[in-house]
This record gives C-alpha cells, structure tokens and sequence, in this order.
C-alpha cells in the first residue's frame, strides 16, 4: 500500500504496507507550488571520518542560498554504533543542526547510517521508512535504500574503523596518513583475489522497495524527468535488482545521486546522468580537484535540468578579507 502523505501536486509516497509510523526521514514539506524554474541542491557523504565543522559550513550556505529542498545521499552519522544510546546522541547532534535550517531536507540511508542492528533500529525508531518517493511539480524523485537488507561487519572491521575515525577527528589535518593507514591495515595479508573484490559495489534493494517504486513509477507517468537518490552506486554494481529497477526507468529521462566513494564523477549517456557525489565533509579518498569537499546545485528548467558544482573549500566568509593598505605606482 502506497500511503501519500498529502494529496497535493508536490506529495511524498511511502510504503504503509511494510511499516506504519508517524516518522519521516526527512524535515519540513515540499512547497505547495514550484515556479517554472527552481533549483535544488544535494550534499554528499558528511561520513566516515568526516573533518568537524564541514557540513555545517554547507548548510550555512545552503541557507544563504535558498533552494527549494536538500537531497542527502547517505552517512550522515560515522554511526556503526552497537550502542542505541550512542547512536543517538549523533543524531541528536545532526538532526539539529539540519532541522535548524528550515530548509526541506530529505535523507538517503548509507552504510554507516545503517551499519549494526543497533543502527537500524535507531533508524526506524527516530525516522521510520527506509525508502520513499516524492513528485515535485513535473519532477518525480525516488529515494532509494542499499542496504536493504543490511549486512552487519565483523566487531574487528567495526573496532578498525572507530579508531582511525578518532585519530581523523583529533587531527583532521592529516587525515590523507590515516586513510592511507587504514586501508593498509585492512588489506594486509589479502589475496590478490580478496583485493579485486574489495573494489566491487556490493548493494542490497529487497523486493518490496522494488514493488513500491514500480508503483511510484506507474502512477506517475506524466512527470519530465524522474530523479534517484541512493547511496552506493547502483550503476557500478552487479546486481539484479538495480537491473530490474533501471528497466523500469528505460522510457523516461532519468537522473541517478549517489555518494558512498567521496569522489564526484559524472556520466551522461542517452536519457540516463549518473553523478556519483563528492564528500561534504567526509575524509577524502583522494587529492584531485573532485575529492574537495562540494554540494550539487541542479537547476529545472521545464524540459531542461542543468548542474554547478560548489566548492566548499573555495567559499568564504567576507570578513576574511581586511582593508589593507595600497601603495600606488
């Protein structure tokens, strides 16, 4: 059963028949109307081992800058908590500062969001639906889960992974040495066969989200252009189900948002965009101009959608730039 949460033309769909709840993972409502033209922007992985103050520094922006709604692609928390109580102090954090906002902010479960059973039930506790769709005026965007169902990591990955995130945000200047670091701790003693499937995208999208978005997709036929959020890359994955949910895609002009490798790369080819987000405030994976921390500005323009890309690390504030005395010549 598809439950709308209103009935306008801007409405949001969820999945009443795989759980019934009051919470939303997301804040605030669509706008009642869009103009012909509006924009949007989406921010990438504010986790693993996120540099401290990044995010927030976006959202500023964002604020500042207005768009209609916020789309999230996952691991907002460096989460991987076994903890309840754990998990929910960084949620209490995040949601806050994202709440603080006013701006619509609609999220998209990551790895780390999701990670340990304690993870998933503080999920469902504070925010309900793993998954759900929207349609904004002649837009139609589906928000997709991963992890559906989710595989928990062993305690020692677990244990690997919090202390390299610690060591990162006491001393978030040399966080490329603690990247480095870990990954030669996890991939010491692998086979060269180990090492090659460790670069496969492994997702999970269980039959009932792919029956919801079925539906979603028949009922909303007439939209332009039809958005998809999820957090690893579906496209870089071999898997059955991204395969069914993209032939149900494969009449209309579509655009896919994922995150998960704090890298922005993007790919056109026909009626289908992948753009695989940069971080926001994530570690970096890498040294090049796409691993700087970033937001996706998209702009609708009836037929047309187009997309700028934000440097966070290029952005300041004007009160970094004093007088100073000039000679002249």
């Amino acid at each position: 059963m598809i439950t709308q949460v209103n009935s306008k033309r801007n409405e949001v769909f969820v999945d009443g028949s795989r759980i019934e709840t009051s919470k939303r993972p997301w804040f605030g409502q669509l706008p009642e109307a869009l103009p012909a033209q509006y924009s949007f922007a989406v921010m990438g992985d504010r986790c693993g081992m996120m540099t401290p103050g990044v995010f927030e520094q976006g959202l500023e922006l964002l604020k500042d800058l207005n768009p209609e709604f916020v789309l999230f692609v996952g691991d907002l928390v460096e989460g991987y908590w076994k903890d309840a109580d754990k998990a929910r102090e960084e949620w209490d954090y995040i949601d806050a500062q994202i709440e603080a906002t006013g701006l619509p902010f609609f999220q998209t479960i990551g790895n780390h969001d999701f990670g340990t059973q304690a993870m998933v039930d503080v999920w469902r506790e504070r925010k309900g639906h793993e998954y759900y769709a929207f349609r904004a005026g002649d837009q139609l965007f589906l928000t997709l889960n991963t992890e559906d169902p989710f595989e928990e990591m062993p305690d020692e990955m677990i244990e690997l992974i919090k202390r390299s995130t610690e060591k990162v945000h006491a001393d978030p200047e040399h966080t490329m040495e603690y990247m480095k670091e870990f990954y030669e701790e996890i991939t010491k003693g692998l086979t060269p066969e180990q090492l090659q499937s460790m670069g496969k995208v492994g997702i999970g999208i269980s039959a009932e989200q792919l029956a919801f978005f079925e539906k979603v997709l028949e009922d909303n036929k007439d939209v332009k252009h039809t958005f998809v959020s999820m957090h690893k890359p579906g496209w870089k994955a071999d898997s059955a189900e991204f395969a069914r949910l993209e032939a149900m895609l494969q009449d209309r002009e579509y655009t896919m948002f994922a995150g998960h490798f704090h890298t922005l790369e993007y790919t056109a080819d026909a009626n289908r965009t992948y753009i695989q987000l940069g971080r926001t405030g994530a570690g970096a994976h890498g040294i090049g101009r796409a691993d700087d921390n970033l937001i996706l500005w998209v702009t609708v323009n009836e037929d047309r959608v187009s997309y700028r890309v934000i440097h966070l690390d290029g952005v300041t504030d004007v009160m970094a730039y004093p007088p100073q005395l000039h000679h002249q010549d």
